[in-house]
């Protein structure tokens, strides 16, 4: 059996792998220089960089144990520790009862607890209905927490008013039930990593950032046999009685062509169907164009300082900074950053071809000092410059309140396609964790190598928080 796999991000490579290890033939065409998709990594000078802050952690004993093995166990684990920036104050993720009692205002605080009450007494009379982000948050946590952090963050990082955002995603992306639910894991955090959402301890590779699984994962499809392209984008998938036959990509200027037997999807989805020979109908187009993604701009920010904070990642809420999520590299491992100096990534979302899509890294460089500026991680005195400025097209699926339709259209028209697995972050339009894309991955390559359905499409469905 020969298996074409459109995107060489997590998803895509492991399902390759385990085809290969089971001895299946398996092409995989990437359209970048690299492999790993979004959690890719490169050297700039002496240091290694992420998009952003990725970690691995899972409560599956079996995909840890495929961790070590791809990564040859050359791993570090660390203790999560990530933080909050509100009201001139710095809360820990997941809050700390004391670290919460020291630093919210008294006032604040049993203003937050009336408005949770209120609310709740009001449901009783008068139920908020979950049609929207902003609803599903004021029922379970108040007015106060909303505004503070939950609605202030989120219109910011999504460039759109938390009413028209879906309520799917608070249910995923919100760790505790209602305010309740929070005081309670607070005050009595439960023990053993029952809640996905409190787990601290992950997983990350020892040598050349978080890209090294991508690497790894290259590496040995290739010693299998197995063919990996990059700089090969897919441009054509031609279809013939529902079967998918062949795929053209261009490769150094020139069109080709692999013949298919399975064909596995980790590309946007949206961008697989737009390369489908016969063409799509007008229906499906006019979802696609529905379907919109969030972009980010990353700015890299040498620091000449041994350490900025002892943060593996920090989110910065307010409105009137332009980053939203700062990261520091050499806390997730030692041997990614020199001793004496540091580098921050800070996080700019935007939307495709704005005004911060189009910042240079001089003018992101000087946005992100002034923001670390402004919440006191960096003394003015201390030397910055930017180093490197990357960008992502497809970083978030935007869940506004039509998604749903819209990606069920499109679903249904990848599903003619009888030979068609589509799977991953961007293969599903979903936003899941790095240890879900390779579950699905290895559910595919297990649904083809078997020939019985391993329920990859069910990995990261539940409402359980993936942050």
């Amino acid at each position: 059996m020969h298996v074409v796999v459109l995107g060489a991000g997590l998803a895509g490579l492991s399902t390759a792998y385990e085809l290969a290890k089971a001895g299946h033939q398996v092409t995989v065409l990437e359209r970048d220089s690299w492999v790993g998709g979004m959690a890719t990594s490169w050297q700039t000078g002496e240091y290694w960089l992420d998009h952003g802050p990725h970690r691995f952690h899972s409560r599956d004993d079996k995909l840890i144990e495929h961790l070590y093995e791809v990564l040859d166990n050359e791993v570090v684990i660390r203790e999560r520790l990530s933080r909050i920036y509100m009201q001139g104050k710095f809360f820990h993720y997941p809050l700390k009862a004391q670290n919460v009692l020291q630093n919210m205002p008294k006032g604040l605080m049993i203003k937050a607890i009336w408005d949770y009450l209120w609310i709740r007494f009001r449901q009783i009379f008068k139920p908020i209905p979950d049609s929207n982000f902003e609803n599903w948050v004021l029922k379970r946590f108040g007015r106060t927490l909303y505004e503070m952090f939950f609605g202030s963050y989120t219109s910011k990082a999504w460039k759109m008013p938390c009413t028209e955002i879906s309520a799917d995603w608070a249910s995923q992306r919100i760790s505790q039930a209602n305010l309740w639910d929070t005081i309670i894991k607070t005050l009595r955090p439960p023990k053993g990593g029952e809640v996905r959402s409190l787990v601290s301890e992950f997983w990350y590779p020892q040598h050349g950032g978080i890209g090294q699984i991508g690497r790894k994962y290259g590496e040995k499809i290739r010693a299998m046999g197995g063919v990996i392209h990059t700089e090969a984008p897919a441009t054509r998938v031609e279809i013939e009685d529902g079967v998918a036959k062949r795929v053209a990509y261009q490769k150094d200027g020139a069109e080709h062509f692999v013949e298919c037997d399975q064909l596995v999807n980790t590309m946007p989805l949206s961008r697989l169907l737009e390369t489908f020979s016969p063409k799509i109908g007008p229906e499906v187009e006019a979802a696609i164009a529905k379907l919109r993604y969030l972009a980010i701009v990353f700015i890299y920010l040498e620091v000449d300082a041994p350490t900025l904070s002892p943060d593996h990642w920090v989110y910065l809420p307010e409105k009137h900074l332009t980053v939203h999520r700062i990261s520091e590299f050499k806390n997730f491992s030692d041997e990614v950053a020199p001793g004496d100096t540091t580098v921050i990534c800070c996080e700019i979302t935007c939307n495709w071809d704005d005004e911060h899509w189009n910042l240079t890294l001089e003018e992101g460089a000087e946005i992100a000092r002034n923001d670390l500026v402004t919440v006191g991680l960096l003394d003015p005195k201390v030397t910055t410059r930017g180093i490197d400025k990357h960008r992502l097209r497809y970083a978030y699926p935007v869940y506004d309140l039509t998604y749903k339709d819209n990606l069920e259209l499109l679903k249904r028209e990848a599903k003619k396609v009888t030979n068609l697995q589509t799977t991953g972050r961007q293969g599903l339009y979903r936003y899941n964790n790095m240890d879900h894309s390779i579950a699905m991955g290895r559910r595919v390559a297990k649904t083809l190598a078997k020939g019985t359905d391993a329920k990859a499409e069910q990995v990261a469905t539940e409402e359980e928080y993936f942050g």
